[in-house]
């Protein structure tokens, strides 16, 4: 469900991206890369900002795994 709040939430920055809870951070950035670049041939800074707010999203929730906080 896309979210109308400033702050995206998880399941929206997965929905963005197309990815799945088991995708891994490094087919997350494959798919990031993929979706900025087909959408700056479009000229649509909008989806560019989305995807890269999708990407900024789940790297930060990632953070806390990386320092063994769960």
């Amino acid at each position: 469900m896309i979210s109308y709040n400033k702050t995206m939430t998880e399941e929206e920055a997965r929905m963005i991206l197309g990815i799945s809870e088991n995708t891994t951070v490094e087919e997350m950035l494959q798919k990031y890369d993929n979706l900025f670049q087909r959408n700056a041939k479009s000229g649509s800074f909008y989806l560019q900002s989305k995807v890269q707010r999708a990407k900024e999203c789940l790297e930060a929730l990632q953070q806390p795994k990386v320092r063994g906080i769960p």
